[in-house]
């Protein structure tokens, strides 16, 4: 059901424009009304009933949109009470409408509808599309240019990035997927879908590889339609993965290759002239006439613009020309341009980046580009080999990327063409591992059955699982699709694909619960640093990720004495009323990251306490691990063999780290999120 609705919640977007511009036509039939002392009754009263009946449904479209979305609750009551309020103010016009003597009060009550209306929009739009976007960028007269010996590679580089393409959908405001990328913190919690960042390793951190697929890809991001990041931008991220994802640390330029300098050095402002601020008025006529404007720096005055509107005509082309000495960067993609608006475009002096995907522009077309021009993107157009004589011999071209168009790469004049030309990817796989499978759903305890989904991962492979804690292969059962399971297990899964690497192996364990618990005493102490004590019995798992709110962790105190303060032990204690209820066992969830001195625990023992002397039922030790495990979580079984009322679980942790590890022979944490009824 919630899924029903909140699919249904997605036509809130397109419903709320109905009674918007209802509203508004309305308020200006009732000032023609006031002005020309005409009467406009029945117009009047339909809008009025019309825009109601529009806004009652969009209220109910967006709570059922807000049930399944991931947005700030601040930001989302003010709009959700400010929509209300508005459909409400419209029943009242409508209802004081109909009074004989209406007049007196309709446009004052009117006019502050239509405010009320324009504040809940303007919450509505921060919700989607984040509080700057519409903000018209600021601009200085000059900039200085700074020779670079070193480099932050976050804060100066990926942060900026991150700001100025992903932010606006993965922020407090709005979180699409879970994620959220204003911070150090939230980079490193990652979104729904798990962890994005894998130190050292770029392929399999999701935010190198989502903005590395083909835009036409559903895990590209940002999704199309947004603002792309460039492919040096992609590359930057890259570096900066690779060098550990430091967020805080200097880079040497010196200790950087060639290509990665250069790749640094492209993001600073160049070393070229800088130009006046542009007009506020052109800025403003510009976004009037659908076009999403930003700065392309903050140390220059120049701009890039990107066409969203519906059809691109000759005032958007002379608008443009207004602004033609700060404009750098242009896209014209999916729009009507072709060669006979196309020629303005040679008047944009300062333009380095065109990009005109999707277009009606034809081969004659390219005779017309910016002298400066640097990139030329022209993807999905009707372009051949005659197009490209037009752009030989020039010398400020760089790179052109044509994909999908009529040119053939063996009848290209490679001596006279001297820009690269990118023709599409080929050999991509070589060499580049799978995604390892990820289950849609994060749910991994249920009470009677659970749906399991993969989602698909990078290249459409084949996926093999198993249901036993065996690792799947080859002769493994192939995933087809979503099936259920009924009963506790370890799930495996894995990617095959001919030409490609395989992915790691994924491992999740789902677990069949019987209750939670309700009536327990908790003997011992978290640390107050990882001190979560409510978590370990609200039934929800947590990651790997043990700072996230969702861990409780247990190390034994420096002054912990045996006998004397026991809730320091670093040890887990927690005594269990059944209240005469039965259960076959105990569910423990634990983690262990020995790169962060966490380890599982030592052994496990459950005692009967029903009577006055402790008697104990079961007791089991594990094998500890050695340094260079993985870092996984588990699930410990408990089985309860003696019917009792009152029992005492005792989970030990490990008094000893491994044997080269930095703190070899110290005591480890005992990480737990957990505690269960199976």
């Amino acid at each position: 059901m919630l899924e029903i609705l909140n699919y249904l919640g997605k036509f809130h977007p397109v419903i709320i424009h109905l009674p918007i511009g209802a509203l508004y036509l309305t308020f200006c039939l009732a000032l023609l009304e006031k002005i020309f002392k005409s009467k406009y009754v029945i117009p009047i009263r339909f809008g009025l009933l019309f825009s109601f009946v529009f806004a009652l449904f969009s209220c109910f479209l967006g709570y059922f949109l807000s049930i399944g979305g991931d947005y700030s609750e601040a930001i989302l009551d003010k709009h959700m009470w400010l929509g209300i309020s508005t459909a409400l103010f419209i029943g009242i016009l409508l209802w004081l409408h109909k009074k004989s003597n209406y007049e007196k009060y309709f446009i004052p009550l009117f006019v502050f509808t239509i405010v009320l209306l324009s504040i809940t929009g303007h919450f509505g739009g921060s919700i989607t599309h984040g509080k700057d976007y519409l903000k018209i960028p600021e601009f200085k007269e000059d900039y200085k240019i700074v020779k670079l010996d070193s480099v932050q590679l976050y804060s100066q580089l990926v942060q900026p990035i991150l700001d100025n393409k992903c932010v606006k959908c993965h922020n407090q405001n709005k979180s699409k997927g879970g994620l959220i990328l204003d911070s150090q913190n939230a980079i490193l919690k990652g979104g729904e879908s798990g962890e994005i960042l894998t130190a050292y390793n770029p392929t399999s951190s999701h935010l190198y590889n989502y903005p590395n697929l083909p835009i036409n890809d559903e895990m590209h991001m940002p999704p199309e339609g947004n603002t792309q990041l460039t492919i040096q931008e992609i590359q930057l991220i890259k570096l900066w993965i690779e060098s550990g994802s430091d967020f805080e640390n200097v880079t040497l330029m010196d200790n950087l290759s060639i290509e990665n300098k250069n790749s640094v050095l492209s993001f600073f402002p160049p070393t070229q002239k800088n130009v006046s601020p542009p007009s506020l008025n052109d800025l403003k006529k510009l976004i009037e006439l659908g076009f999403r404007l930003e700065r392309n720096s903050n140390e220059n005055n120049f701009i890039e613009a990107k066409f969203v509107g519906t059809k691109l005509e000759s005032k958007h082309l002379k608008a443009l020309l207004k602004v033609k000495t700060q404009l750098i960067k242009l896209d014209l993609s999916n729009s009507n341009l072709n060669d006979k608006l196309f020629f303005r475009l040679s008047k944009l002096e300062n333009l380095k980046y065109l990009k005109v995907n999707n277009t009606s522009i034809i081969d004659i077309s390219l005779k017309h580009l910016p002298k400066l021009l640097e990139t030329l993107i022209i993807n999905g157009n009707n372009i051949s080999n005659n197009g490209l004589i037009f752009l030989e011999e020039n010398k400020s071209l760089k790179n052109i990327y044509a994909w999908n168009t009529k040119i053939d790469d063996k009848k290209i004049n490679k001596e006279k063409l001297l820009a690269t030309i990118h023709l599409g990817v080929k050999d991509f796989s070589k060499g580049v591992p799978l995604s390892e499978p990820i289950t849609v759903s994060e749910q991994t305890m249920f009470s009677d059955s659970l749906k399991i989904e993969f989602y698909n991962p990078l290249g459409n492979p084949t996926i093999r699982y198993t249901l036993n804690g065996e690792d799947p292969d080859s002769l493994s059962a192939i995933y087809t699709k979503p099936f259920l399971i009924s009963s506790s297990l370890n799930l495996k899964a894995i990617a095959f694909k001919k030409g490609w690497l395989d992915s790691k192996i994924s491992s999740v364990d789902f677990v069949k619960v019987e209750g939670i618990l309700e009536n327990y005493i908790l003997k011992t102490s978290p640390d107050n640093r990882y001190k979560n004590p409510k978590k370990l019995f609200d039934g929800v798992v947590g990651d790997i990720n043990f700072r996230d709110g969702d861990w409780n962790g247990f190390i034994r105190s420096q002054d912990y004495v045996i006998g004397v303060n026991e809730r320091n032990s670093g040890d887990l204690i927690v005594e269990i009323d059944l209240k005469e209820k039965q259960y076959s066992a105990i569910g423990i969830h634990a983690l262990e990251s020995i790169g962060a001195y966490i380890m599982f625990p030592k052994s496990v023992e459950l005692y009967d306490i029903s009577q006055k002397k402790e008697k104990l039922i079961y007791s089991k030790n594990f094998i500890a691990s050695k340094l260079g495990a993985p870092n996984l979580t588990k699930f410990y079984k408990v089985p309860i063999t003696n019917k009792s009322s009152k029992l005492k679980l005792v989970v030990k942790s490990n008094k000893q780290l491994p044997k080269g590890h930095p703190a070899a022979g110290e005591y480890a944490w005992l990480f737990v999120d957990e505690i269960l009824l199976l």
